[in-house]
């Protein structure tokens, strides 16, 4: 079955890609190797540059106009989806992590807007968290809470007994956390160490799928406010935007395909005709009237370093513009812009792959997200804005009608 619009890539850029198109109500199917990089992330979203570029080739000249509708819509996304974030692309909300340094975001889910710099300061704070999950200690959050002025105190749970056994990390937790009786017994032992909190943070891990309904339960039941905090990968908030956003592409009958790892494509006569996957007994033809690579950069594999040649797009082998020799590709020192990290696709205004000449590869194909060339997101902390004000502008200028 031919696809309207073919999608590369599961991350946040190849998914919202496919959701507006689906939207449009065209037939979107989606490809990539594995389950992208959103559960890797924070949960929240990088929307702007932490400061904005000067060089007139970098995308955000070509996106930035894109930003502030594009904020708007995922906000009214997320409330659709029950689980709110509030933005403001102007200046940055502060939040916590788990060790308690303060990081910078553009926006926020409710779920953590409570632990916010601002907010937290004016409350006596309890950390909570569990023994059993590694790489989050209370007391240590608290401790340096306690630096920034915040009047804090870290204490750990503990476990019910019947879930003593288990192997636990913050999905675990997160779908304990969606049992009724696990979260009374969670209920009952924090109304006992509670004393004079006034706000409760946990790691990310209240529920995956009702974690607004079970916010809301423990804030009625506690009568504290309850606040989240990020953790290391998997981190169950990112998990959150990757589940909500695969459920609504599905919804849409946009058709998901994970484990099809894109390794070439047929160009006719500057267009993409098809794209083959690899397959156990025989590569598998696709075949779109429109197409988008979505695979990332060298974070996300869709570039990969082949010695002693240098950079490859992993997907169509689209041209890489990269620095010239290897050896230019990193700086003496390791706090420096690395000119590895700035290597990408060129594109046209229309984020259309170009070649040496300045034209076109393929008229029907864009490319969005982190295979961009001339940025480094994640140094820049926009990893999540140029994704989706990218997929944006290529829906808006897609080069066919409807």
């Amino acid at each position: 079955m031919q696809a309207d619009v073919l999608v590369i890539g599961a991350g946040l850029a190849g998914l919202w890609s496919a959701i507006i198109h689906a939207q449009a109500g065209r037939k979107v199917s989606l490809l990539a190797k594995g389950h992208g990089t959103l559960p890797w992330s924070s949960g929240c979203l990088d929307l702007q540059p932490h400061q904005l570029p000067t060089n007139r080739e970098h995308p955000y000249f070509t996106l930035q106009t894109v930003l502030e509708p594009t904020t708007q819509t995922w906000l009214k996304f997320t409330q659709a989806q029950d689980y709110r974030f509030v933005a403001n692309l102007k200046q940055h909300y502060w939040l916590p992590t788990a060790i308690g340094t303060w990081r910078p975001t553009n926006a926020v889910p409710l779920t953590m807007l409570n632990a916010e710099r601002s907010i937290i300061s004016n409350y006596r704070v309890l950390v909570l968290g569990f023994r059993e999950l590694r790489d989050f200690f209370p007391p240590l959050l608290a401790a340096r809470l306690q630096q920034h002025g915040i009047a804090a105190r870290g204490s750990y749970l503990t476990m019910p007994t019947s879930q003593r056994s288990r192997d636990f990390n913050s999905v675990n937790l997160a779908r304990l956390c969606e049992q009724t009786s696990f979260r009374q017994a969670l209920i009952k032992q924090i109304d006992q160490i509670r004393g004079d909190a006034q706000l409760l943070l946990f790691p990310a891990m209240l529920g995956i799928s009702h974690t607004t309904s079970i916010i809301n339960e423990l804030q009625t039941a506690l009568g504290c406010l309850v606040a989240e905090v990020p953790t290391l990968p998997t981190n169950v908030a990112g998990l959150r935007l990757q589940r909500m956003l695969m459920t609504e592409l599905e919804q849409l009958n946009g058709r998901i395909q994970l484990n099809a790892e894109v390794i070439r494509g047929e160009f006719i006569d500057r267009r993409l005709v098809a794209v083959y996957s690899a397959a156990a007994a025989r590569e598998q033809r696709h075949t779109a009237e429109h197409f988008i690579l979505a695979t990332g950069g060298i974070g996300g594999g869709g570039l990969r370093a082949d010695y002693p040649n240098g950079l490859r797009e992993t997907a169509l082998n689209l041209p890489v513009q990269q620095p010239t020799e290897r050896d230019q590709w990193f700086e003496a020192n390791v706090h420096a812009q690395h000119q590895l990290f700035k290597a990408g696709i060129a594109v046209n205004q229309q984020l259309q792959p170009i070649d040496a000449q300045q034209q076109p590869i393929a008229e029907n194909l864009q490319v969005v997200g982190a295979a961009l060339a001339g940025c480094d997101p994640i140094r820049e902390r926009w990893v999540e804005g140029l994704a989706l004000a990218s997929a944006s502008h290529a829906f808006e200028n897609r080069g066919f009608s409807g």
